[in-house]
């Protein structure tokens, strides 16, 4: 359902809209909105969310900028994914995670060419 909604919205803005012009007081535009929540929201989420933007976009509204929610992620999501690192041995997102220090990343390195001879030169 949700890409005849995008196709119809497609549709209004090839045709409907540049007849009209730019009467729409937010930015993005109510279309732009519109193809973005469903896109991002699917159907019915994006559909209801468009309806809203729309009866917002009246001759009392002051207008502005008004993004699409960003979509969140159910909680459980965040539960079966603390279940399964942990079921893996993994960090989960309720611990902490430790700093790393620039003492971990240091190895053993053999002495530069350079160090080996200035040693020389100064021993010769």
């Amino acid at each position: 359902m949700k890409y005849p909604l995008l196709a119809l919205i497609k549709l209004y803005q090839w045709t409907i809209s540049p007849l009209l012009g730019p009467v729409c007081k937010y930015y993005p535009s109510c279309s732009h909105y519109g193809y973005t929540a469903i896109d991002r929201h699917g159907a019915i989420k994006g559909t209801a969310l468009t309806a809203w933007r729309i009866l917002r976009c009246n001759p009392w509204s002051l207008g502005g900028v008004d993004h699409v929610p960003p979509r969140k992620r159910p909680r459980w999501h965040e539960m079966l994914r603390d279940a399964w690192r942990a079921r893996r041995g993994g960090s989960s997102a309720a611990e902490p995670a430790t700093e790393a220090k620039p003492e971990d990343f240091v190895s053993e390195l053999p002495p530069s060419p350079a160090a080996e001879t200035s040693s020389h030169a100064q021993g010769a």
